[in-house]
């Protein structure tokens, strides 16, 4: 006993140090919803996992390095609570994962990152991004990297924020696209900056995109455009997609009003341009309710079509971790094809009507 009690005091000694030095946090959503959704004459009825965020397992953690200086990291996987998938069952599934150092000159960190349109578009989506936003569906199916989804995850990324300076902060982020290297070692790497003021009631974002491309990637096995979401899109040698995105906020206490633009000039051989913008409301109805209003219209000029669509959900806090939800959706196509609402629904053609509704509950650890 007398051995046992002196080993656990020496295992106590060795640990300390290690344990007053790092800072290790589990953290987590865990979001599961009723979904019913419609286009023409096909139907999906079911449960879902993510309605207004993405179920996720994470661990973040820092060291105090001395001098205001931090070494800080993120491994945060994607969980589907409705069914046997997620991390250790299908893989780990990687929403984010990177290192870096946090300090009085901001944050700079390598990995597999979030672009600034991921937190921008974020904050004034009040349809809550997944499942029912029409502004999500739009600019997914323009091949967007300014988005709030998989597309402003960017593999092979250096990223950099700024302080924030009286309400302003710089976001920039580099992707390698890590192929083709022995012809140009630039094709398919993503380039993403943005600044955010917020001060009081008032937000305003601003974000420039652009991902080059160059012939000799293009059809090879060389070029992989997956590995940076969004560049399937890209068609045409030696051109570069380029967008632009303007969001921004006001509070008005017994309403928030939101709206966003986004407009992705597409390397194709036209160099069209697709357009979506969105409007948006919260209305606060109790203490812990509130109604969350969205409109959003495409304009593309790539296959000459477009489609507006509108939701309303309602939110109720039940505590600071937990929230209850419900919505609807409707997306009306007037020559546009796939956008539909639930992934399910997925495929209507053009002049067909998706509609969807959920309800749902949302947990955060």
């Amino acid at each position: 006993m007398q051995k046992k009690l002196i080993a656990l005091a020496v295992a106590g000694l060795v640990s300390a140090p290690v344990f007053a030095q790092s800072n290790v946090t589990v953290y987590g959503i865990a979001d599961v919803y009723y979904g019913f959704g419609k286009y023409d004459d096909n139907k999906f009825n079911g449960i879902e996992s993510g309605g207004i965020a993405g179920s996720r397992l994470g661990f973040k953690g820092s060291e105090d390095l001395g001098n205001g200086l931090k070494a800080v990291f993120t491994l945060e996987y994607s969980i589907d609570l409705d069914k046997n998938e997620g991390v250790g069952t299908s893989g780990l599934r990687s929403r984010q994962q990177f290192a870096g150092l946090q300090g009085g000159f901001g944050f700079i960190g390598a990995g597999r990152q979030y672009a600034p349109g991921y937190f921008y578009v974020a904050k004034y989506d009040t349809s809550a991004i997944v499942p029912l936003s029409p502004y999500h569906k739009f600019v997914g199916a323009n091949g967007s990297n300014i988005q709030a989804g998989s597309a402003s995850r960017i593999n092979n990324s250096v990223n950099y924020i700024s302080p924030n300076f009286g309400g302003l902060t710089v976001n920039a982020i580099y992707g390698f696209n890590e192929v083709n290297q022995d012809e140009n070692r630039t094709a398919g790497d993503l380039a993403q900056i943005g600044a955010d003021y917020s001060n009081g009631p008032l937000s305003v974002s601003l974000i420039y995109s652009q991902v080059k491309q160059d012939a000799g990637s293009i059809g090879s096995e060389k070029y992989e455009p997956t590995r940076i979401g969004g560049t399937a899109g890209l068609t045409v040698a030696d051109d570069t997609k380029k967008e632009w995105f303007v969001g921004a906020s006001y509070d008005f206490k017994v309403v928030k009003v939101t709206g966003m633009y986004n407009s992705v000039e597409d390397a194709d051989n036209n160099s069209d341009t697709n357009n979506v913008w969105a409007l948006g409301a919260i209305v606060p109805v109790s203490a812990a309710g509130s109604v969350r209003l969205s409109y959003a219209a495409a304009d593309n000029d790539r296959d000459d079509s477009d489609a507006d669509g509108w939701t309303v959900y309602y939110f109720h806090g039940l505590s600071k971790r937990t929230t209850l939800y419900t919505g609807y959706a409707r997306i009306s196509n007037d020559d546009a094809t796939s956008h539909s609402l639930l992934a399910s629904t997925a495929g209507q053609g053009a002049d067909e009507n998706a509609s969807s509704f959920v309800v749902g509950v949302n947990h955060t650890f």
